[in-house]
Parts: structure tokens; sequence; C-alpha cells
């Protein structure tokens, strides 16, 4: 039984996981930051909290990707993983890939 509560570890370089996938899933993070940050005047290594974040916003992200991606994400995966290249890291580290609805 997959478990997407725990806490799963990325490794730095995201090994096994470049490619068109990772990549959308990227653009997917980093556009739920700049709808909740209403600006997206950060990059990539960026702390979600110094470009302006806070645990509600968080949350928010959290609930949006969880319903886009098809799975539970617990709250202490962002706050772990607090970049979009970190999060997008362990989140691809978990295998969440999914091309969302249109």
């Amino acid at each position: 039984m997959d478990n997407f509560g725990s806490v799963g570890v990325a490794s730095p370089d995201h090994a096994g996981h470049d490619g068109p996938d990772i990549e959308l899933l990227r653009a997917q993070v980093r556009a739920q930051w700049a709808d909740v940050l209403e600006h997206d005047d950060f990059g990539g290594d960026d702390d979600f909290f110094e470009a302006g974040g806070n645990s509600l916003l968080v949350a928010e992200i959290m609930a949006t990707l969880g319903a886009v991606l098809g799975v539970r994400l617990e709250l202490r995966l962002f706050f772990e993983h607090p970049t979009v290249n970190e999060l997008t890291g362990a989140l691809a580290a978990r295998g969440v890939f999914r091309t969302p609805a249109r």
C-alpha cells in the first residue's frame, strides 16, 4: 500500500527524474506558487517564505497540487522542501507524475 502521507527524500540532483515529466511537474509547482503569491518573481531555488509565502498559502498549494496529482500530500513535505526545485524533486521521488485534466 502506497503511503503518500510519508515524506520522501529527494536527492539533490534528482537523478533518474530528468525529462518531460519532471519539467511538467516543476511547471505545476511553480504555477501554484505564482498563483498564491500573486507574483512570479522567484527562482527555482528561492525559499517560499522569503518570497512572501506563509503557512496558510502552503496549505492551499498542497491541497491544489494533491488534487491535480491525485494524491494526498502532507504539509510537512512542503516545509521540508520549501523551494520549487526541492519540492519538485521530493514529489518526483514519490512518482506522482500525472498530466493535469484540461
